[in-house]
């Protein structure tokens, strides 16, 4: 490893100076990097400013990109549109569909894409750009489409057992030629989807996007002519590598574990799923192996990465470090050359084709989490505790009573607080890696549907407590006025596993929803796939807050008085957690000078609570706090065992792979209330007995 270290430090200290055999000129490289950034930029704004949909035009929920011949995304939106294109993999789809000049690509087929759609709902087009009759590049982009047939509104519905329930399918293929783009194949597109002549519009504004980006790539090649472009887009790639490297250097060598779950609450089998990592540095080399990984599920939580080097999906953690240390890094996929991935075929990250997958943003933001989780053991005083993990889509369909035709919108992304850092609290309402979705302002979706915002804030209580606190979630609540509405939330998480706290700083709180139909009081109803709500009904969205980082007994009773004094933390929680006590002001004396409004400190209180507090529990520094129910779930079931069960049946067909796991799970439970030990090689071969298989036969 050593060597490899040695070898690569030797590589970077070159600085890659050349590329195809030209020396790279920094001043011109950096005019290719503003002038490419340039075009994406005007492409992203061309698009959002034309798109019909809320979900493009308001949330942004698409990427634009140039794109190498040979499939490297070499340039990408960063002040529009979601910072996900990074390691995007073009190149089978570009070797599938041969395109002339002129023409356009689209497919929006996870499998027939090999990846680089990850969700039917994703619709891609690209097209080339020739000069002299020879290729230089690719103009690229995709969209969330809001709806495209299946089996709910907006497609995604966390039941879906395969992919063909979740809409219409298209394999890369020619979409535009000779001028005209191929209507029957828009016509058939637009008729599986509830709002036809939205997206009609949607795919139009990406055309011109697309259009855009080639005159402004003809009028670049126009004044540097074809060779000057072609290294300039080589050399910038080579630039964010060594920028990348330089980062990853610094990275201590050694192989770092970390694992998390996401929630398998619409599973057959009601199980968690379990994400693990091995995340490995050898100089400026990464490698993300997810051996151990649950195998992929009858859900649409499936992530199609079909272990792609660089995947973006798989990559989003690294990325924002890379951006966190560096922020002046070249933007583009020469960041995660140095990036390698390992995942077993029929796992969660890398299922066998025709798995469902629409809710697989839960997933990829899952695997951030769990990166980062792995970077914290690298680096555990630079890394923050986990925000709240959540990136969730709010989807409301309302029938028009006149018509009977549907109206359909996302009203909002339900997104969290971040994990607090080692030297200040979370930022509120805002997860690192999920901040690229905007919301949605009221005005314009209430003009759009029959519904009312009436109440959009900060949730109180929410963050998790510590010398630096996580960051506060969100409450959303929204009315239905209509009858025959549909609600749906794809991607809801962290209902039972907490955002987990730093440093002994504490968990974050988990995610709730509660419903009020008229007349009633509200009640929590926990996790929704579909809900049909009465007219006039109140549901209330509430979203994580991020862990915590450091004791909260060490935490500065005026910050602990302060969230008190704005209705971020109850005075019943500032004693619970921080062991400060929190008092109502005798009088109104307009005395505000401690930031306590109304309330004030009752020092003596405090420092009894803490005193005694301090005695009973010394303060600790434990690396982690999961939260009970992790704690709960693993010691019923312990990660070796876990990690076994995956290993003993992966050799078993990938869609079968969870049931005989799931019969493992019982026959180890089985074992433990009547108090004796299990052997899973033992019980895994009496399982295939019980239904009538070879325990010696290899599949």
């Amino acid at each position: 490893m050593r060597q490899q270290t040695e070898r690569n430090q030797s590589a970077d200290a070159a600085g890659r100076r050349e590329t195809a055999g030209v020396p790279i000129d920094p001043i011109k490289t950096e005019i290719f990097r503003n002038r490419f950034q340039g075009i994406v930029d005007e492409m992203g704004q061309m698009l959002m400013r034309s798109a019909h949909t809320v979900f493009v035009k308001e949330t942004q929920d698409f990427v634009v990109a140039l794109v190498t011949p040979e499939g490297e995304v070499f340039a990408a939106s960063r002040k529009v549109g979601i910072w996900i294109a990074i390691g995007q993999p073009f190149a089978a789809v570009l070797r599938a569909v041969p395109l002339a000049e002129g023409e356009i690509g689209i497919t929006n087929s996870p499998d027939g894409s090999r990846g680089l759609v990850t969700h039917l709902p994703d619709v891609f087009l690209w097209k080339p750009i020739y000069a002299e009759g020879e290729l230089i590049c690719y103009a690229a982009l995709f969209i969330h489409c809001t709806d495209i047939g299946g089996v709910v509104p907006g497609s995604v519905s966390l039941t879906a057992s395969e992919q063909r329930q979740e809409g219409i399918e298209i394999p890369p293929r020619t979409f535009k030629s000779g001028g005209q783009v191929d209507e029957t194949l828009l016509d058939l597109f637009t008729a599986n989807s509830r709002i036809p002549e939205q997206n009609r519009g949607d795919i139009f504004a990406m055309v011109g996007a697309l259009d855009k980006a080639e005159s402004r790539l003809h009028e670049l090649l126009a004044r540097y002519g074809r060779d000057e472009v072609m290294t300039g887009m080589r050399h910038i790639l080579s630039h964010s590598e060594h920028q990348a490297r330089a980062v990853f250097t610094g990275l201590p060598d050694g192989t770092y574990h970390f694992v998390d779950y996401l929630e398998g609450d619409f599973l057959p089998d009601a199980q968690p799923i379990r994400i693990e990592l091995a995340l490995t540095v050898a100089g400026s080399e990464i490698e993300l192996d997810f051996t151990g990984t649950d195998p992929q599920v009858q859900a649409a939580l499936n992530l199609p990465t079909y272990s792609t080097d660089g995947h973006y999906m798989i990559v989003l953690g690294l990325v924002n470090f890379l951006r966190t240390v560096n922020p002046t890094i070249t933007y583009n996929s020469g960041m995660v050359r140095p990036v390698r991935v390992t995942i077993p075929e029929g796992t969660l990250l890398n299922p066998a084709p025709g798995a469902a997958c629409g809710a697989r943003q839960a997933t990829f933001f899952r695997v951030a989490d769990v990166v980062q989780g792995a970077l914290s053991r690298a680096l555990p005083e630079s890394i923050p505790a986990v925000g709240a993990g959540q990136g969730a889509i709010l989807l409301v369909s309302i029938p028009d009573l006149v018509t009977g035709q549907e109206h359909i919108s996302t009203v909002q992304p339900l997104v969290g607080g971040s994990g607090a850092r080692t030297n200040r609290d979370g930022t509120d309402g805002v997860d690192f890696i999920t901040g690229f979705y905007r919301n949605i302002p009221t005005e314009i979706l209430e003009c759009d549907m029959p519904l009312l915002v009436e109440h959009y804030g900060l949730r109180p209580d929410s963050a998790g407590p510590g010398r630096y606190r996580g960051g506060m979630g969100i409450e959303y609540a929204i009315r239905v006025l209509f009858p025959g509405a549909r609600v749906t939330a794809r991607g809801l998480e962290r209902f039972h596993f907490q955002p987990w706290g730093r440093g002994g700083g504490e968990p974050g709180a988990c995610s709730s929803i509660a419903f009020a139909p008229p007349g009633e009081e509200e009640r929590e109803i926990g996790k929704i796939d579909v809900l049909r709500p009465p007219p006039n009904s109140l549901v209330t969205f509430r979203t994580p807050g991020g862990g915590g980082w450091g004791n909260p007994l060490s935490r500065n009773p005026q910050l602990v008085l302060a969230d008190v004094a704005e209705g971020l933390v109850s005075p019943e929680d500032a004693r619970a957690h921080y062991g400060v006590a929190v008092v109502p002001r005798e009088s109104d004396d307009g005395h505000t000078g401690d930031h306590g409004g109304r309330y004030r400190i009752d020092q003596v209180e405090t420092e009894r609570l803490r005193r005694e507090r301090l005695a009973a529990a010394p303060a600790t520094d434990n690396d982690y706090a999961f939260g009970r129910y992790r704690a709960e779930f693993e010691a019923e079931l312990p990660g070796e065992a876990q990690r076994t069960l995956n290993r003993i049946v992966a050799g078993r067909p990938p869609i079968a792979q969870r049931f005989f796991r799931q019969a493992l799970v019982e026959a180890i439970r089985d074992h433990q209330r009547r108090g004796e030990p299990f052997d899973l090689e033992a019980d895994f071969a009496e399982v295939l007995r019980k239904y009538g298989l070879n325990p010696t036969a290899v599949e």
